[in-house]
């Protein structure tokens, strides 16, 4: 990759009726990229005719051009400035159907291929045709892939264009938002999901989002950004006014965790086949599955005794599962494991807690201790370890079905994804070393599998919700275990909008690549 300008438009919304002025708003967003000096150009997703096209015949509408014309169109701006122009539109299929996809077209205006939308969201259902291919594109200056708006949401889709050799991500989106005003509008996407996906990939992210409202009951977040490989965000617009927003990409360089594509077979796992399908199915009183679980963040190296003597004041106060942060420990935890374990089995409930260990092999190891089993995990993943060889198991405890993430690990999407599939409830992730980027990774894996992530590291911790919502946080510094609430219940729960399902919606056939 060279140094290159990208240019996202952000344009306003407009209800189906409108698409002629909607038109003409998307060609002034055009030109004004070009005049930019943009060399690679993204418009929001379905930026013509319309996000909500309330049926598959959008252009059988008064008012609405001819696929072919539009097209047209935007070749036509792709050619006048030279830019390679990624366009988010309604395509009209052969078959009667329709998709929700990327148009890509080359500074000689000629169509290069498309990306058709793979996570369908809510009512997209009722009218897009699911796509299942993750092209990448090579503009010369740079690998380029699209995802599209819902697709940020499932960990598979940026991966897939990374491992296809991507260095840049557009993301052709339409961010429904909330806020109190309209400068404050804001959605998970832009604050936590986008960003963890740029820096778990280590790619460069563009988003090219609409702003307003549309048929008066769907609002869009604007605030189009370009997010760096470390997951910062460079330029940022705000959610309430069109924009282009420019930015010179740069080449990057992060040291990415290595990929272990041998245990992510579950990925590609036929989804009737997969535990958590059958978790999903089984019934559950909630006023049975609550659970109490903590975060403890660590500081200096380990401790057996000082562990054991803080887990035991968590269960006076009711903690079902205590997770610590990880921390060095020079001879591993063969002598101070039964400590712990005498601990637990004196007071119940369940400890995770994690160690590393120097010398000529370095590794991370984690723990799982119950009352009556102790499950042992060697970090599969991670820089300069040695590392095991199978993925954690997912174990029965009081809390409900909890996996274990050690280190690296949760920078990993694919390991995390794996544990949901398994059938876990709460991931307790022991990381060894603070970094800003912690507590987002930590929602994002929240998030896209619908579990509970209870996260420690030195000076800090968060639990999170199936949502993704924080439930606690750990003060920085502070050194303050903090507990939460938690129900199994809701991690079976994997409906993200009606009709969008976390697990079942993923499409397992199209995810070859992550194992190979």
């Amino acid at each position: 990759m060279r140094p290159f300008t990208i240019a996202c438009c952000q344009v306003r919304a407009f209800d189906i009726e409108d698409a002629e002025e909607n038109l003409q708003n998307l060609l002034r967003a055009l030109d004004e990229a070009g005049r930019a000096g943009a060399q690679l150009v993204g418009l929001p997703e379905c930026a013509y005719p319309a996000y909500y096209l309330r049926d598959a015949s959008p252009y059988a509408r008064p008012g609405v051009r001819p696929f072919d014309e539009v097209a047209g169109l935007f070749a036509a701006k792709a050619k006048q400035y030279g830019y390679w122009l990624a366009a988010g539109l309604a395509v009209p299929l052969a078959d009667g159907r329709v998709t929700n996809s990327a148009v890509i077209f080359d500074p000689e205006g000629e169509t290069r291929g498309r990306y058709d939308k793979t996570f369908l969201w809510h009512f997209d259902n009722r009218w897009f045709a699911r796509g299942g291919r993750f092209p990448v594109f090579d503009a010369g200056f740079c690998r380029f892939g699209v995802l599209i708006c819902a697709d940020g949401r499932q960990p598979e889709v940026a991966r897939s264009l990374a491992v296809n050799g991507a260095e840049v991500i557009l993301d052709l989106t339409a961010w429904v938002s909330w806020g109190r005003t309209m400068p404050e509008l804001s959605t998970t996407q832009c604050e936590y999901l986008m960003p963890v996906r740029a820096f778990e990939n280590g790619v460069w992210v563009a988003a090219a989002d609409k702003w307003g409202p549309e048929d008066g009951t769907i609002i869009y977040a604007g605030r189009s950004c370009v997010i760096d490989p470390r997951g910062a965000v460079r330029v940022c617009a705000p959610s309430d006014r069109d924009a282009v927003v420019t930015f010179e990409v740069e080449p990057f360089s992060v040291e990415a965790v290595p990929r272990r594509p041998a245990l992510y077979g579950q990925l590609t796992a036929p989804t009737e086949t997969l535990p958590v399908v059958a978790l999903m199915e089984e019934p559950l009183v909630p006023a049975r599955t609550n659970a109490r679980v903590a975060i403890v963040p660590g500081e200096g190296a380990f401790d057996p005794a000082s562990l054991a003597a803080r887990y035991t004041a968590l269960r006076r106060q009711d903690a079902d599962l205590a997770v610590f942060a990880g921390l060095p420990a020079a001879d591993g935890w063969t002598r101070g494991l039964p400590i712990i374990e005498a601990a637990v089995r004196e007071a119940g409930g369940a400890a995770a807690f994690a160690v590393a260990v120097d010398g000529a092999a370095p590794r991370q190891e984690m723990a799982l201790v119950t009352p009556s089993q102790t499950w042992l995990h060697q970090a599969t993943h991670g820089r300069g370890l040695a590392a095991g060889e199978l993925n954690a198991p997912v174990a029965g405890t009081p809390a409900g079905r909890v996996a274990l993430l050690c280190g690296d690990e949760g920078l990993v999407p694919e390991v995390a994804r794996c544990l949901a599939l398994e059938g876990a409830d709460i991931i307790a992730w022991s990381a060894f070393a603070p970094d800003p980027m912690l507590e987002q990774v930590a929602r994002a894996r929240s998030d896209e599998n619908r579990v509970y992530m209870a996260a420690a590291w030195p000076g800090g911790g968060i639990v999170a919700a199936p949502t993704g919502a924080p439930l606690t946080i750990a003060p920085a510094g502070a050194g303050v275990a903090m507990a939460a609430q938690v129900n199994r219940a809701m991690a079976r729960w994997k409906e993200m909008a009606p009709g969008t399902n976390a697990i079942l919606d993923r499409v397992p056939a199209a995810y070859r690549a992550l194992v190979e």
